[in-house]
């Protein structure tokens, strides 16, 4: 006889009908899908049913068959091998994406091409001005004319202009950087919430027995989108939530390379937060895993989190932050307890609020500075209220609530994806990294960002303004014949040390002064130096460019604080006291072609100089040639390279990133051939079941009223 009953048949035929239907309904979704965004393909699950019992009166001739056929879930057809790979491309991608804009939106700055004269860039124009209206200069017919000075002034003038307008622009990108810097760890953050509380949704579902698909492919989504501003790690794992009932958890950390630390942002239904340290060097540091509650992860308590809530009652005090004063410390078992006691103290009649302003603290009770919140440190808040009907015995109640700034600081090199190239776009100096920058990031003397454009122009104002200034003025001790030596003093009026060039050459200091101060051979100061006979009738050089533009008279002769954002025409110069001088010779006056001088600045306009970054290396020398080659080359030529090799990159990355994601698409998009051809299966097969209900149908009919008749 049949292991199935008599009516079994019926309900063989009604699973295949069921079944049917539900994969028609699956097929559909998928068709309706087609367009969605990071939609999964889905399958319906079959699984044949078969009776674990045999009958009772089972013998070896009975033909054993099974009970039809089971919907047991809708699963994604997705391939994580292909996920992980496109995840990790698009961390490539998403950097290079970031930091190939960053450097056009530097190019724009720096684009010097035909927005001159005659197709020239524009500071180029400049220079090419400032050498015509030199040798214009140089002239016999115009020695000693105030309006050939006065051409010369105005094409420096023109020069520092430009120099101002582009550090204003290169100040203006930084600030508008720094502030998508912001928003995108604000954009990471959001992300990171959504992840946290759909794992949590996921949960649940699961719990409660759903497959929560839908919610899976917007938290898919949510990871490709992170994968483009940090490089992750995802993975997957099972979890006990009692009574033999696993769920899926899935954990996200960042990706590190081998000695480096991975740091989790996701842990299921825990998600932890982004944050800048440090404004300055856009230091990350990611906070501790919270529940959606905010609660933390119960793994990663520590003793403090187990201290438990604190109050304390400071008395006599002048001024509350006074440490020294006697304290008596509450402590809470539960934050309920600590909280029944503040509304107490609140009761009291006596007490009012004077400052609501919160302050923190160590638990040493010292007062953390910036640089310690900054780092996370222990922290008390504070909150003051006084007794104001106690004038001269002042009492100051304080609820305590003990937390921690728990966060975990990020090494400068240990993330990557389009929040690092950002970060590093705004900070790295590249040439100009200093020695400790170099040891933190071995590859920080190649890695150029803003920085390094900003402090490259800088070099290019300072060494124009230096060499202009030394090449106008003639040295105190041989200028005025009472003066033995020079010497230079702080703002504070503390003397400066001597400082020499490479020759020994007294120079002035590279720190920068406030004042200068002449002696005679006995050590006496003169105030009022009396010029030499042989310069009296002509000499009117001094410094040419200055740092401030004021009438200070203090123009730097070595221009050390000069920059291209404060490069400015000397006081004297503008205002006709100084003159480009034509000689340093001693009584050139008499000597009416003398323009030697002249002609030393018009080669020293065409010569090349070394360019020196005093950091990493000091005194190395880092690009040599004329001023113009030092902007064309050094800054927007190194800038042209950067961005080729940067779109180079990000072609390559994007390439394999679009193979892998045909190659996902192909496991988990939907194909319209192939859901035409499962609609047709499908609806075949629950015709079929529906014929065999009807052969079943006859067949019993047959059997209960056409037996015995």
């Amino acid at each position: 006889m049949s292991s199935l009953s008599t009516f079994g048949t019926f309900t063989m035929a009604r699973l295949g009908i069921y079944v049917s239907q539900q994969a028609l309904n699956v097929t559909g979704n998928n068709i309706s899908n087609i367009n969605t965004e990071g939609y999964s393909r889905q399958q319906l699950d079959q699984k044949s049913m078969y009776y674990g019992a045999a009958d009772r009166f089972i013998t070896k001739y009975s033909v054993r068959e099974n009970g039809g056929v089971l919907a047991t879930g809708v699963n994604q057809l997705r391939d994580q091998y292909l996920d992980i790979r496109y995840r990790n491309e698009m961390t490539k991608v998403g950097e290079m994406e970031t930091k190939i804009k960053g450097l056009d939106q530097i190019a724009e700055v720096f684009d010097e091409v035909a927005k001159g004269e005659d197709g020239e860039g524009v500071l180029e124009a400049r220079f090419n001005d400032l050498i015509q209206q030199l040798e214009n200069l140089s002239q016999p017919q115009n020695v000693g004319l105030d309006g050939a000075d006065a051409l010369v002034r105005e094409a420096a003038e023109a020069i520092t202009v430009q120099f101002n307008d582009y550090a204003k622009k290169l100040q203006t990108l930084d600030e508008n950087l720094r502030a998508e810097f912001r928003d995108n760890v604000d954009s990471v953050n959001a992300t990171l919430t959504k992840i946290r509380d759909l794992n949590t949704s996921i949960r649940k579902s699961e719990i409660f027995g759903t497959d929560a698909l839908v919610q899976r492919d917007e938290r898919n989504l949510l990871i490709d989108k992170l994968s483009e501003q940090i490089g992750i790690h995802v993975t997957y794992e099972m979890e006990q939530v009692g009574s033999g009932v696993e769920v899926e958890k899935m954990i996200i950390k960042t990706s590190a390379d081998p000695g480096e630390t991975e740091y989790t942002l996701i842990d299921g239904v825990y998600g932890a937060q982004i944050r800048i340290r440090d404004q300055e060097t856009l230091g990350i540091e990611v906070s501790e895993l919270t529940s959606a509650l905010g609660n933390p992860d119960p793994r990663t308590l520590n003793e403090l989190t187990r201290v438990g809530f604190q109050s304390e009652y400071i008395g006599k005090s002048e001024d509350w932050k006074d440490l020294d004063a006697e304290v008596k410390r509450l402590t809470f078992n539960s934050e309920e307890d600590a909280k029944n006691y503040e509304a107490q103290i609140n009761a009291d009649q006596s007490v009012t609020n004077v400052d609501n302003k919160v302050y923190q603290y160590k638990l040493s009770q010292e007062e953390l500075t910036d640089a310690e919140i900054a780092a996370g440190k222990y922290v008390v808040r504070r909150s003051l209220v006084t007794d104001s009907t106690e004038a001269d015995d002042e009492l100051v109640y304080d609820y305590v609530n003990i937390s921690q700034l728990r966060t975990t600081q990020v090494g400068d090199t240990e993330l990557s994806g389009g929040l690092q190239a950002m970060r590093e776009l705004l900070t790295e100096e590249g040439e100009y990294a200093s020695a400790e920058d170099l040891a933190i990031d071995p590859d920080a003397g190649v890695k150029r960002g803003l920085p390094y454009y900003r402090q490259a122009l800088d070099t290019l104002a300072r060494e124009l303004a230096r060499k202009m200034n030394e090449a106008n003025t003639i040295e105190p001790k041989q200028l005025y014949e009472d003066v033995a030596s020079v010497r230079y003093y702080d703002a504070q009026n503390n003397q400066l040390p001597t400082e020499y060039d490479a020759n020994g050459k007294e120079i002035e200091p590279k720190a920068g002064y406030a004042s200068v101060r002449y002696f005679d051979e006995n050590d006496k100061e003169i105030t009022e130096p009396v010029i030499k006979k042989e310069y009296i009738e002509y000499y009117n050089g001094g410094a040419l460019f200055t740092d401030r533009g004021d009438s200070s008279g203090m123009a730097r002769v070595d221009a050390a604080n000069i920059t291209a954002a404060n490069i400015s025409v000397s006081y004297g110069w503008s205002h006709g006291s100084t003159r480009v001088l034509r000689s340093k010779e001693p009584n050139a006056q008499e000597r009416s072609t003398e323009q030697s001088n002249i002609d030393h600045f018009i080669t020293m306009m065409t010569s090349a100089h070394k360019f020196e970054f005093g950091t990493a290396t000091e005194g190395t020398t880092y690009f040599k040639g004329t001023f113009q080659d030092m902007l064309t080359d050094s800054i927007a030529g190194t800038l042209a390279k950067d961005q080729n090799i940067t779109k180079s990159m990000l072609s390559n990355y994007t390439a394999t990133a679009e193979e892998i994601n045909l190659d996902r698409d192909s496991a988990m998009g939907v194909d319209l051939n192939d859901e035409a051809m499962n609609m047709m299966m499908f609806q075949k097969a629950y015709a079929a079941a529906c014929r065999l209900m009807t052969t079943y149908d006859g067949m019993l009919e047959k059997l209960i009223n056409g037996t015995a008749v």
